[in-house]
């Protein structure tokens, strides 16, 4: 009876809540499933850690300084959560194989200490906490990729106000501080990609400074070492950044979203270091983190945003050109959602996510459903 009160309940929110008056978006997800997290859960991804095949959750607690490493069933649930402790305020999180043993480890941005925090991961599942190694004043985002060519991996850590520092992997699980690089515009999260197919890994930069109206891209040399960034104009104090093949010729475009502003934009790329702006679409209110895929059926890529400041999660059907179609569909999650990622929780081709609510302190897992998303007509 509860769980039929509880659907009932949720049907009506998302009713409520749809960007179409009186008219529900389709069923593209299941009933959430929730699982507590820690105190300001700040950051999550997805990735089998424990080499079982299935897809993994990690989640970053900012107040309690802790990680929760939720071990994925391949059903769409996942154990209950194992605890380790960081430095202080863990803020982002990346994964890669730094020892190279064929295992996902972990490295994690600690913004209170100032450091960047190495966790490996071990055959039986668990991890071992490896060094920390000093980055500066406040670390706010981390990637990894293989920045001079040694397949290695490396790291880039963005801190808060106006840097770019890269950390050379030395193939053991440690890390040598590296080139700094000026980022001025109040550097927010980054991408990894070679976009100028020279062979060589690029770092795309979304900058988050008052009435900054550009990104950076740090176009790579292939030894650890990057060109003067290359600013490209558009979007308003970005705070997110991604990217995807949204109109499918094989390039990976940018996407970023303007949080304050409630838009998102998109840069398309011509696979040799240039892009094309877009024109910039309006989002829901307070648009952040973003998870590019397919959702709607129509082997069209699309977007799905999450916006902090009305508890919504958006999936926004594209066109297949680099453009998209309004009204969104808007599903409600629960108040200030704080992250998201996609993934094949239960191994049926579609892809799930998974929700940070910052509030409540809570992990949501919104399942894909195969009925709902084989219904859905889009008006192009």
């Amino acid at each position: 009876m509860k769980k039929t009160f509880r659907y009932a309940l949720y049907l009506l929110v998302v009713i409520q809540a749809s960007c179409v008056d009186n008219t529900p978006p389709p069923d593209i997800f299941q009933l959430p499933m929730t699982y507590k997290v820690g105190k300001k859960p700040s950051a999550l991804f997805s990735e089998d850690l424990n080499n079982d095949g299935f897809p993994d959750l990690m989640v970053a607690n900012s107040a309690s300084d802790t990680l929760s490493f939720f071990a994925g069933n391949g059903d769409g649930t996942f154990k209950e959560p194992a605890t380790m402790h960081t430095g202080r305020e863990p803020m982002a999180l990346t994964s890669g194989d730094f020892d190279g043993d064929g295992l996902f480890d972990v490295a994690v941005c600690n913004y209170g200490d100032g450091e960047v925090s190495i966790i490996l991961g071990q055959k039986d599942g668990m991890f071992k906490k490896k060094e920390s190694v000093k980055v500066g004043r406040l670390p706010i985002a981390i990637v990894h990729g293989d920045f001079n060519n040694d397949q290695k991996t490396d790291l880039a850590v963005t801190l808060r106000f106006n840097k770019l520092i890269i950390l050379l992997g030395v193939g053991d699980g440690t890390f040598k501080l590296a080139e700094s690089y000026q980022a001025a515009g109040t550097p927010a999260f980054m991408t990894v990609g070679d976009f100028n197919n020279d062979k060589n890994a690029d770092i795309a930069v979304a900058l988050n400074g008052v009435k900054v109206k550009h990104i950076k891209v740090f176009y790579g040399n292939g030894n650890g070492t990057f060109e003067s960034p290359q600013k490209l104009e558009g979007g308003t104090q970005s705070s997110f950044i991604t990217q995807y093949d949204m109109n499918m010729d094989g390039n990976a475009d940018l996407i970023i979203s303007n949080t304050m502003f409630d838009s998102l934009s998109i840069f398309l790329s011509g696979g040799n270091g240039t892009f094309k702006r877009m024109s910039d679409f309006a989002g829901e209110k307070g648009p952040e983190f973003l998870v590019a895929g397919e959702f709607t059926g129509d082997r069209i890529p699309d977007i799905v945003a999450c916006n902090k400041r009305d508890g919504s999660v958006s999936v926004i059907p594209g066109r297949g050109d680099g453009t998209f179609v309004y009204p969104h569909f808007n599903y409600p999650v629960g108040s200030s959602p704080r992250a998201i990622v996609g993934a094949d929780f239960n191994q049926d081709g579609l892809t799930d996510l998974a929700v940070l609510l910052y509030d409540s302190q809570t992990l949501e897992i919104m399942m894909r459903s195969v009925e709902g998303v084989s219904k859905i007509d889009i008006d192009s």
